[in-house]
């Protein structure tokens, strides 16, 4: 049996439904087949590196370095969390895709990283990729989906 899959995501959310209609139904049916929330997605990067809440040194005025601490965080360390974040996405669409039932996929993915992962996904994974949406839908109601690439295509 041919399938095809619809799957949206952003940093934190990615949701995989299974297209099926049946002969019966006006409308095809979405079955919800994946879910991943990545725990880094959702915390502080001061929770996952230091017990300071994020606090790093100041440069002082003109005499160097006052004492005094910033609540600013390492922004090499929040690229680092996103490109690892990415890579897991990429990781989960490609397992999902490497499926010889799986024929077609459409894909949304939040507009700040959807071509960074779609970068980093296999060529095999993107040759079944048949639409992609730079648009977070991954909250979005399922039966609400097709609708968006349907209009994407007008």
């Amino acid at each position: 049996m041919n399938s095809k899959l619809i799957i949206v995501a952003d940093l934190g959310l990615l949701r995989a439904y299974r297209q099926s209609q049946n002969a019966n139904d006006l409308q095809p049916h979405l079955q919800l087949i994946a879910e991943l929330k990545p725990k880094a997605a959702r915390e502080k990067m001061s929770d996952q590196v230091s017990d300071q809440a994020g606090r790093f040194p100041r440069g002082g005025g003109a005499g160097g370095a006052s004492g005094d601490l910033s609540a600013g965080e390492s922004l090499q360390q929040e690229g680092e969390q996103e490109h690892r974040l990415i890579q897991r996405l990429a990781e989960t669409i490609d397992a999902l895709l490497a499926d010889d039932e799986v024929t077609g996929c459409l894909l949304a993915v939040s507009a700040p990283i959807h071509q960074q992962l779609f970068d980093v996904l296999k060529p095999n994974t993107r040759d079944k990729i048949r639409q992609v949406l730079a648009s977070n839908l991954a909250k979005a109601d399922p039966t609400e989906l097709l609708g968006h690439f349907e209009k994407a295509n007008q």
